[in-house]
């Protein structure tokens, strides 16, 4: 991997927001607001209306209304947030519609909210996030349940968090990292966790300072010039050093790399983006490498 010579602007003209009504999408809803605003991006709201979470003996007409309030609902957030792209409302799940609506509308960036406690394995952090996150083939932020409500203007970042596993996708991602803290000349924070593992088959400081060249070969040479890029090493699980980095430092933004083979297996739970998604104190953008697919 060869070191970065400057940063490349990254914009998003095309927003998604996924909504569900709850108080979890209000969060969310202040971020796709500020991106769009920030970005001058068009602002889609969506929302998937799916009849089968009612009971079997609920009647059609029941149904119907149900639908019907949905979009009405849509339409209304639509019109009191002022947003720039049409309402898309389907009758079915997200994973029915994610596809559909990211080509057609050439959406560039999804936007969707997670809930707390039981929630989150129903909604995004269940089946539903292994979909968004497995098939989604542009950037996904997730406003999490411990993400306090942000009205903005815009979206602006003083502190940005890049952790990374230094796999071959992750040159891509801090593109993104980089762009956000050019913008805002923001402190930019590159994280790497060796795994216990790898400690006990090499020299501790060889294994820590091979991952510091790694992680400085992704810092532009221009960078000092209008960020404040750190690198920070720790050794460790990566899920719960990362974690507890974040809480500790508080970023505004999060942003990790995911391969383009990236598969959420049983242990989805236990892993550095889970973690992350379901308690992060501020957004997390997730970045998949759909050029190395």
């Amino acid at each position: 991997m060869q070191a970065l010579q400057t940063a490349t602007e990254i914009g998003f003209k095309n927003i998604l927001f996924l909504t569900d009504f709850t108080e979890a999408s209000q969060a969310a809803l202040s971020y796709a607001l500020g991106f769009a605003r920030h970005y001058g991006a068009q602002l889609y709201p969506a929302h998937a209306c799916d009849p089968l979470i009612l009971t079997e003996t609920t009647s059609a007409d029941v149904i119907d209304k149900v639908v019907d309030n949905s979009k009405k609902e849509l339409e209304k957030l639509a019109r009191d947030n002022k947003m720039t792209g049409p309402a898309l409302f389907t009758r079915g799940t997200v994973e029915n519609a994610l596809a559909k609506w990211i080509d057609e509308h050439g959406i560039d960036l999804v936007v969707v909210g997670t809930h707390g406690r039981r929630g989150l394995q129903r909604f995004l952090l269940g089946s539903t996030a292994e979909f968004i996150f497995r098939n989604a083939t542009c950037p996904v932020l997730t406003v999490g349940p411990h993400v306090a409500l942000r009205p903005y203007n815009g979206f602006t970042a003083d502190s940005v968090l890049f952790p990374t596993d230094l796999g071959s996708h992750a040159e891509f991602a801090a593109t993104y990292a980089l762009s956000f803290a050019r913008e805002t000349h923001a402190r930019l924070t590159f994280m790497h966790v060796v795994p216990l593992q790898e400690v006990f088959q090499r020299n501790r400081t060889e294994v820590v300072d091979a991952a510091k060249v790694k992680l400085a070969n992704l810092i532009p040479s221009d960078a000092q010039a209008w960020c404040q890029p750190e690198m920070v090493v720790e050794i460790g699980d990566p899920a719960l050093e990362v974690e507890g980095y974040a809480e500790k430092e508080r970023p505004d933004l999060i942003v990790l790399g995911l391969p383009a083979d990236k598969e959420f297996s049983a242990h989805f739970r236990t892993g550095v983006t889970y973690k992350l998604v379901s308690s992060a104190p501020c957004p997390v953008l997730t970045i998949r490498d759909m050029a190395s697919k």
